[in-house]
């Protein structure tokens, strides 16, 4: 099935806002067999919105999304000009109008009088419930073959939309059964990955093989109509890559980790200095969390290394705060504090700023700390701050990642 995506909206094209519906939206629709063949972003132009739409159709695609303009502002222009543009009349619901005003009622609110057009629905064609806001979304048969979906921008009420009317109307209507397998990898660059995998697999596989490289690892999405012939590719690149793959779906390597510590009853606890808290806040995005997780010191000065861990002054004066020995003592003293089975640190220079030749920008220490002994790691990374915290955060999951699954 061939999907193209028409997104409304002056901020994204200012970019003040960033376009994550088309970014999901394909991720979500691929994965379900959907080809998504062209994306356009228009202003809140009523000629915008139209000759992008004269442009997508002409392309004959199945069904074409919309996100944006749906709500209650004098921009928000979508619903009329569709209205017009697929030829129907609009009528006032007032039992939504109804349902609106007691929803605002419920906050102390009157709803204002903007809101009506929130309420207004073709004579000719289908509304989308919206469960958790109050843009009800459209859907129209554009001619005998080609869908029309008009969806909200926010993207709490867009995904919730797609989920509950676009994936079953996708899954019914995509031609023929297609099987889809996610291999989701960290510590191994695309080029490499890719040059292991490509020696050892035949060409003949009858699979598509489509990598997805990110900060944080690479993705690999194998897809084929043929169950049988997908399930043995995808046995033959775990054996390949072995431990490289972390997960076979969709769950970021935090999931992995706190449901292996959970099944493992283990604890954790860590002590961050250059990443400033973000493992922690990786590890408390998983629901279930608190089972495992006991506590997070961001020490991210000198002093509160001394002071909340118990850090000794003196090694910090003869080492550095950015060493082997204080990312040992950092591992050690969380791991003591919140009597944890493991203790995880870090330490750092994240940058772009603050480096010497003996310690140049992008030089992080981790330790992880057992009960038998505390090991420490050295990784050199680039000079781009908010990357070296993502990749810092990574390699730092991952190795707790192996320490869980092998003791």
């Amino acid at each position: 099935m061939n999907i193209s995506l028409l997104c409304i909206g002056n901020e994204l094209l200012a970019g003040k806002t960033l376009n994550t519906n088309a970014s999901w939206i394909g991720k979500r629709l691929n994965g379900h067999g959907c080809n998504i063949g062209e994306h356009l972003v228009v202003p809140d132009k009523k000629k915008s919105i139209t000759s992008g739409l004269d442009y997508l159709i002409s392309h004959d695609p199945d069904c074409i999304i919309i996100t944006g303009g749906l709500g209650p502002t004098s921009d928000d222009i979508t619903r009329p000009t569709i209205f017009e543009y697929v030829g129907t009349d609009s009528k006032f619901d007032s039992e939504y109008w109804e349902h609106l005003s007691k929803k605002f009622k419920q906050f102390d609110m009157d709803i204002p009088d903007s809101n009506r057009n929130q309420a207004l629905v073709p004579e000719k064609g289908e509304i989308i419930d919206n469960p958790i806001g109050s843009a009800r979304g459209l859907k129209f048969h554009l001619n005998d073959r080609q869908i029309l979906f008009v969806l909200p921008g926010v993207p709490s009420e867009m995904k919730a939309m797609v989920e509950a009317s676009i994936i079953p109307w996708v899954r019914v209507n995509v031609n023929g059964s297609f099987y889809i397998k996610n291999l989701r990898t960290t510590g191994i660059p695309e080029s490499a990955l890719i040059e292991e995998i490509s020696g050892p697999i035949s060409s003949d596989h009858g699979c598509d093989i489509g990598y997805y490289p990110s900060i944080l690892g690479v993705d690999i999405r194998l897809s084929s109509k043929d169950q049988t012939k997908l399930d043995e590719l995808s046995s033959n690149i775990r054996s390949i890559l072995s431990d490289k793959i972390y997960c076979d779906g969709t769950d970021d390597i935090e999931d992995i980790i706190v449901h292996e510590a959970i099944k493992k009853k283990k604890t954790i606890s860590i002590a961050e200095s250059c990443t400033g808290g973000l493992l922690g806040h990786r590890i408390t995005n998983v629901p279930g969390s608190s089972k495992i997780f006991k506590g997070c010191h961001v020490v991210y000065s000198n002093q509160a290394k001394i002071d909340l861990l118990g850090v000794n002054h003196r090694t910090i004066d003869a080492y550095g705060a950015v060493s082997i020995k204080v990312a040992q003592e950092m591992a050690i003293k969380v791991k003591n504090i919140f009597s944890t089975d493991y203790g995880l640190s870090i330490t750092g220079i994240a940058g772009p700023e603050g480096g010497t030749k003996e310690k140049p920008v992008g030089l992080i220490y981790i330790g992880l700390s057992d009960k038998n002994k505390t090991e420490i790691r050295k990784y050199k990374f680039s000079s781009n701050r908010a990357n070296n915290k993502s990749k810092t955060s990574q390699v730092a999951l991952d190795w707790l990642r192996h320490k869980l699954i092998n003791d």
